[in-house]
């Protein structure tokens, strides 16, 4: 049967076009993923209204649900004291991961805002990532291991700025030495795939368009369909034509 992934990131809510949230929604459903993961900036500024409109839409979503935070989800007002309280509160519950008879997803959380200099690049510290590489060691097995976050970890091709994630290079390779195959994250607003050959196997970054915003960096709104089967994968994206979400071209 196989396991199919719909990943989407940067929803950036409310939408500016409210009609496009629905066709996101209907688009979503017809692809019946088993499951949705989203890689963070599910609102604007982290506002409480904002996050009501984003956990709306994420409970009409079909199939089974990973969300982490992304920078944007951090309350600027919040940000020393605590400032994932109100992320924890509008998405209450999320699975430390999720499994199928294919695919082991897990995710930590990138969106740190105690770095100097500008708090928006994220970071992948030690004491994130480790609970991780146990999770995927202890529970994999054979499956494909993918961990989700919102930040890229290798710095990209096309946002060398914005890819500059603390500690993120060391991450990877820590990751991956676990047994971590994919790596999902948005961050870029672009839907891109870049691998490389580590641990004696290839690992792969996805990154997700920005799913539902305005704020394309190049070309369209869009999010990404992973197929899972054999212990191999295959990607598509959706992209937005203005009046639905279509199914573009394979990564």
């Amino acid at each position: 049967m196989g396991t199919r992934i719909v990943h989407l990131s940067d929803l950036h809510c409310p939408a500016r076009n409210e009609a496009q949230a629905g066709a996101l929604v209907d688009s979503v459903k017809a692809a019946k993923p088993d499951i949705v993961a989203i890689s963070g900036d599910l609102t604007r500024r982290g506002r409480r209204r904002e996050f009501r409109v984003a956990a709306d839409l994420v409970a009409q979503l079909p199939g089974r649900h990973l969300v982490v935070p992304g920078n944007h989800d951090v309350p600027v007002r919040e940000i020393v004291m605590r400032p994932f309280e109100r992320f924890a509160g509008y998405f209450p519950d999320q699975p430390f991961y999720l499994e199928t008879a294919d695919v082991f997803l897990t995710g930590f959380n990138s969106a740190l805002w105690s770095r100097f200099g500008d708090w928006s690049l994220g970071a992948a510290p030690r004491l994130r990532t480790a609970p991780v590489e146990a999770l995927i060691r202890e529970r994999a097995g054979g499956r494909l291991a993918v961990v989700i976050c919102h930040h890229p970890l290798r710095p990209h091709a096309l946002d060398v700025r914005r890819s500059e994630t603390a500690r993120g290079p060391e991450a990877f390779a820590e990751l991956a030495a676990a047994g971590m195959r994919l790596l999902l994250h948005g961050h870029l607003h672009r839907s891109s795939k870049s691998c490389v050959e580590a641990v004696g196997a290839t690992v792969c970054e996805l990154c997700a368009n920005t799913a539902l915003s305005d704020r394309e960096r190049a070309g369209t709104a869009g999010y990404n369909i992973i197929d899972v089967a054999d212990g191999d994968y295959g990607v598509t994206t959706a992209v937005w034509t203005g009046s639905a979400y279509e199914i573009s071209v394979a990564l």
